[in-house]
C-alpha cells in the first residue's frame, strides 16, 4: 500500500497518541483548535510590535528567486522596515510569544495529553504569500497550528537520517528533495511533526502559524546544568580523595578498578533523590 499521513477529525486519545504517533509518524487534525481560542491569539500587528523589542527573539526570513537565494535577519527590528519588505516571499518569526501575550498561551490547552512539561515555547510566524523557511527538519516535536490565512504544507513520510543543507546561507534548508504528502491547512487545523521528519510550508494567503515546540535538551546540556546544581550543594559536591586506590594504580595509568570506582560514585549521585528533584525543577525553570 502507498504511504499516507492520517487526516483525523479529532485529537487521538492519550493511549493512541503515544502508541501510534508520538515520535513515530505525523498526523493532521482538521479544525482541532476552536474559534473561541484562535480569535484571541496574537495578531500580525501585535507580532510585529513584539519584534521591535530588545528582549524578544525574532527574525525575518526572505526567499529569493533561486533555491539558494535565502536571507535571515535577526531582530530587534525598526518599525520602518516592514513597509519596505513587499507583499510576497517573507516571514516574520517570533519566539516565546506565550510569555508576552497571555491569550496565546491558551493555545496549549487542546494539547493537554501531550507531555506539557516538555513544551518549550510557542513560536509564531506571520508569512506573506510565497513565504516560508524552506524544507527543513527539527530536532524536537512540534504541533503546527494554523491561524488566520491558508498554508500548503509538504510533510515527509520518514525520518531523514543524513540530511544535507544548502551551503552559504544562514539557514538549515535541505538541499535534496524529500518524499512526502501535501496538505492545505486553514484556521484551526493542526499538524503534528515528530523529530527528524522533513517538512516545508508555503503561504498561500497571508496569515499566522503557531508552532508549539517541545524541548529536547542534549546530554551535554543536562550534565552541565546538573553539575551547576551539585556545585551549589556542598554535601553533594564531593572531592576525589583517591581513598580506594591499591597497587594496581601505581604508576602513570589509572587502573580499571579505579575507573569503576568513579563510575559507581557518579551513578550513586544520579540514583539519588537529589537528581530527581533537580531534573523536575530543571524543566520547570526553563519555562520561566
Amino acid at each position: 500500500m502507498p504511504k499516507a499521513i492520517p487526516v483525523l477529525s479529532q485529537m487521538p486519545d492519550v493511549v493512541e497518541l503515544y502508541q501510534e504517533y508520538w515520535n513515530k509518524k505525523p498526523f493532521l487534525v482538521k479544525g482541532l483548535v476552536e474559534t473561541e481560542i484562535t480569535r484571541h491569539l496574537i495578531s500580525a500587528e501585535e507580532l510585529a510590535g513584539l519584534s521591535l523589542e530588545e528582549d524578544v527573539r525574532s527574525r525575518i526570513v526572505k526567499k529569493g528567486n533561486t533555491p539558494s537565494d535565502w536571507s535571515c535577519d535577526h531582530g530587534p527590528f525598526e518599525e520602518s522596515l516592514f513597509s519596505s519588505l513587499g507583499e510576497r516571499n517573507w516571514s516574520l518569526l517570533v519566539q516565546d510569544v506565550e510569555k508576552h501575550h497571555v491569550p496565546t498561551g491558551k493555545l496549549m490547552e487542546p494539547f493537554s495529553i501531550s507531555p506539557r512539561w516538555l513544551i518549550d515555547d510557542v513560536m509564531v510566524s506571520y508569512s506573506t504569500p510565497g513565504g516560508g523557511v524552506g524544507p527543513h527538519v527539527d530536532s524536537y516535536h512540534v504541533f503546527l497550528v494554523q491561524g488566520a490565512g491558508r498554508r500548503r504544507w509538504k510533510v515527509g513520510f520518514d525520518v531523514i537520517r543524513d540530511e544535507h543543507y544548502i551551503d552559504g546561507i544562514d539557514l538549515k534548508i535541505l538541499k535534496d528533495p524529500f518524499d512526502g504528502q501535501v496538505f492545505e491547512v486553514e484556521c484551526g487545523d493542526v499538524i503534528y511533526i515528530p523529530p527528524g521528519i522533513a517538512h516545508e510550508g508555503e503561504t498561500l494567503e497571508a496569515g499566522l502559524t503557531y508552532s508549539i515546540g517541545f524541548l529536547g535538551p542534549s546530554l551535554s546540556e543536562l550534565f552541565v546544568e546538573f553539575g551547576h546544581y551539585i556545585e551549589e550543594q556542598e554535601k553533594l559536591n564531593w572531592r576525589y580523595d583517591a581513598g580506594l586506590l591499591d597497587h594496581t594504580s601505581a604508576g602513570e595509568e589509572m587502573s580499571d578498578d579505579e575507573v569503576s570506582n568513579f563510575k559507581s560514585a557518579l551513578a550513586e549521585t544520579i540514583a539519588s533523590h537529589h537528581f530527581e528533584k533537580w531534573l523536575k525543577n530543571y524543566f520547570t525553570e526553563l519555562k520561566d
